[in-house]
Parts: structure tokens; C-alpha cells; sequence
């Protein structure tokens, strides 16, 4: 059995309403007879998936970037007497590529509290919840883009590198929760929406992105056998291989590629 994942499970999902998030939801549920409790803002789409995948599935709104909504969720946790013995932040938001300025970051600073602050609030809050738990673990879901920079998303970017980095040092310091690092590349789900694709250019991205519910199989399994950092698609890989080996050049070379497919999402980078 696995010790993680089982009929006696209860994980906590951030992001469950689509993506990566709803698709862990979503195995966890019909593979491992798992219950889920997830986490997102959008009522209606959480109740679309409840409808989806029933009784093991139930939901709070919330919106994970801000702290006090955390004490919300430790609450009802507490209330309601639920066993979390899981948790795992998957929510992000991807903004549009451009160079950095003041003006980008006045549009986008919710960016940090979504990607980065709302892990260090669920480990604030979780951890205490989850650790004395029989086999506790915590995922946190950061991008292929804390592995390479390159132009047109710095904000991102930076996020994202912090979640790797924040997650990786928890591993270290919590002894009594196993906790994994994901870096997921392109992942055919929502977080291009505030892209402005056209109906040709979302057609090139979705072929160059990974099927969701193999990433989260991939998560699961390799979290399953007690691995820390997970790697999951092609693109990503390629980018630590590239950053690793020739950091100068990875960075101006993926810049070039993505302004050769003359897509209009990457033509301020």
C-alpha cells in the first residue's frame, strides 16, 4: 500500500480547480481511494469538480496569496475535524512575457503573494497540522522556469526560484514531513489564460505541452518513493541541462528560439 496515498488519506490540493492541481485531485481520488479537500477562488469551477469526481471530494474557497485566508483554512480543517495528512500547492499565475518595469510590476505584483507567499503561508500553517500525521508529506509545485532564466519573465521566474529554493531548505529543516519539489515544464492546462493566444498559437503551445494527468501521475509516484526534487517534461529537462552546462548561452538561446516561432505572446521579450 502506499504509505502516502490510500483510502486513509485526506490532501489538501491548492489550485484544485484546474490544471495540475485538479488532475493530482483527480487521481488521487479514483486511483488511490484518497479524499480531497481543495482550495481555489472560483466557487463555480470547485463545484464542477466536486460533481466530477463526488464524495471524496469537498472544497473551501479561498484565495491562497493572502495569509489570513490560511488561518481560514486551518480553521475549518480544525472544525470539521479533518485528518490532513497532506498538502499540496499547486495554485500559480503566469503573466503575460514582457520585460520587467514599474508599470509591469504594478500589474502583476499579485504574482509573488499567489507563487511564492502562499507556500511559505501554507507551511506556516500546514505544517503544524499535517506533521504529527502518519506519514505526512508536502508537495509544493514550482515551474521549469526556477531551473533557467531567460528575457520576458523575470517576475515569474523569480517566484518560482524562490518556491525551489524555500522548498528545498524545508526538506532539510522538518525531519518529520517528506517534502518534494516539483518543476513541471509547459503542462497543457490554464495557467497560458492571460496569454491572449490565438486559436493557432494555443495549438502550438498545447504540442509542445506535457498531458496534465501524466505530470501528475509522474508527481505522485516518484513523491511516493521518497523523491525530494521532480523533474517532469521534456523542455524542463532540457533547460537544467542547458543552465547546468552552459549558463551563458541557455538563457539567449531559449530567448531566440521563442522569437523565431513569431508568436505575438513572446514579442516583448
Amino acid at each position: 500500500m502506499n504509505k502516502y496515498f490510500n483510502e486513509q488519506s485526506n490532501i489538501l490540493i491548492t489550485g484544485a480547480s484546474s490544471g495540475i492541481g485538479k488532475n493530482l485531485a483527480t487521481l488521487l481520488i479514483k486511483k488511490y481511494g484518497a479524499k480531497v479537500l481543495g482550495v481555489a477562488r472560483n466557487q463555480e469551477k470547485l463545484q464542477a469538480v466536486k460533481e466530477e469526481l463526488g464524495d471524496n471530494f469537498n472544497y473551501i474557497i479561498a484565495d491562497v496569496g493572502i495569509e489570513t485566508e490560511w488561518q481560514k483554512i486551518k480553521n475549518y480543517i480544525e472544525e470539521n475535524k479533518i485528518s490532513i495528512n497532506g498538502v499540496i500547492n499547486s495554485a500559480g499565475v503566469l503573466p503575460k512575457f514582457s520585460s520587467f518595469n514599474g508599470e509591469y510590476f504594478d500589474l502583476n505584483k499579485k504574482v509573488i503573494d499567489v507563487n511564492f507567499l502562499s507556500v511559505v503561508y501554507s507551511a506556516k500553517y500546514m505544517l503544524p497540522v499535517i506533521e504529527n500525521q502518519p506519514s505526512p508529506i508536502m508537495i509544493n509545485i514550482s515551474s521549469s522556469a526556477s531551473l533557467c532564466p531567460f528575457a520576458g519573465i523575470s517576475l515569474y521566474s523569480a517566484t518560482k526560484s524562490a518556491v525551489t529554493r524555500f522548498s528545498e531548505c524545508l526538506s532539510f529543516e522538518n525531519k518529520k514531513v517528506s517534502i518534494v519539489t516539483v518543476m513541471p515544464g509547459f503542462t497543457k492546462t490554464e495557467v497560458m489564460r492571460n496569454q491572449a493566444l490565438d486559436k493557432k498559437e494555443k495549438g502550438l503551445i498545447d504540442k509542445i505541452s506535457a498531458n496534465p494527468i501524466k505530470v501528475a501521475k509522474k508527481i505522485i509516484r516518484k513523491a511516493s518513493k521518497g523523491k525530494k526534487r521532480i523533474i517532469t517534461g521534456f523542455d524542463a529537462y532540457l533547460m537544467n541541462f542547458m543552465y547546468k552546462f552552459f549558463p551563458r548561452t541557455a538563457p539567449r538561446l531559449i530567448g531566440w528560439f521563442l522569437r523565431k516561432t513569431k508568436m505575438k505572446v513572446f514579442e516583448k521579450i
